[in-house]
């Protein structure tokens, strides 16, 4: 694999930003057996890139052990021969990341579908996976089971055409109740685990509408029109109304005992291979719906 150098930071700080489910240190000794290179070069992990640099990485670094079947309690709202609709508890890792195997959604996926009941072309560590919520947002995801499906609802997210609609509980209240927020996404400059809204990014753009309001919170619907990572918790903190309970990017003091963000994604809808729209809704999760009444913000 090779990859262009945009900014002028340590190597190896470089890839584990890019590539955060890889361990530092295997990237260190990738580095020290000459596996990663700097413009066909030797480096030491502590080598300072220019920009435009380029390197080149072995696919070894790649390789994912052995993902093992695991029981789960899945809950299924949807099935066919082609696709399953999830929807996804908190504290569930979508996909196997670093030194991660064990406990995510993939080894539930694995227990009931088995490796050949589910799509496989997405990389051997994510059967079945065509797009994923963060570990704590909860809701609906489309499972695909076959290679035809996958590649299929993989064109339908990267031209727009599935719709997601998502519920928030977020800080602060509207001057405008309803919106559009479109500007750019990238890696933050600053810790590029994080997103940010720059220049350099790619396109993002949601649409919000609040439900329902108290003093200091607000109750918010939020189409996403793209699909980039954390796009939503992104949008509301830069109109300075971050995600309750958000640890990343929320940054705001609560008198609530929560370690993550009150975010779940209640709608989705496509149109299927045989040119049928269907769609699936999902009611917020317990824990949603505790803090939503606890504020004032049910129904």
């Amino acid at each position: 694999m090779k990859l262009q150098a945009f900014e002028s930071i340590r190597v190896d700080k470089y890839i584990s930003d890019e590539f955060e489910e890889i361990p530092r240190e295997k990237i260190k000794t990738f580095i020290k057996n000459k596996k990663i290179k700097v413009n066909n070069k030797a480096i030491k992990p502590s080598y300072k890139l220019e920009v435009d640099d380029e390197i080149d990485i072995d696919d070894e670094l790649f390789e994912v052990p052995e993902i093992k079947p695991e029981p789960m309690a899945l809950k299924i709202v949807y099935e066919n021969d082609d696709y399953a609709v999830i929807d996804k508890d908190e504290n569930v890792i979508v996909h196997p990341a670093g030194s991660i195997i064990s406990g995510t959604l993939v080894n539930g996926l694995l227990d009931k579908y088995g490796y050949e009941g589910l799509s496989h072309i997405g990389g051997d560590d994510r059967p079945g996976i065509v797009h994923r919520l963060d570990k704590d947002t909860t809701g609906l995801m489309v499972i695909t089971k076959n290679n035809d499906s996958y590649k299929y609802m993989k064109t339908l997210f990267e031209t727009r055409k599935v719709d997601k609609e998502y519920i928030a509980i977020v800080h602060g209240n509207f001057d405008k109740k309803s919106g559009r927020i479109e500007n750019y996404m990238d890696r933050d400059i600053n810790n590029r685990r994080k997103m940010a809204v720059r220049s350099s990014g790619r396109i993002a753009i949601s649409e919000y509408e609040v439900i329902k309001e108290v003093e200091g919170y607000s109750l918010v619907k939020i189409h996403i029109i793209t699909g980039r990572t954390h796009q939503i918790r992104v949008h509301m903190t830069d109109i300075n109304h971050p995600l309750v309970g958000d640890p990343v990017y929320g940054n705001v003091k609560t008198n609530f005992n929560l370690d993550h963000q009150l975010l779940h994604c209640r709608f989705i809808g496509f149109t299927d291979q045989n040119g049928q729209y269907i769609s699936f809704k999902a009611d917020p999760h317990a824990i949603f719906l505790k803090y939503q009444n606890v504020l004032g913000l049910g129904d």
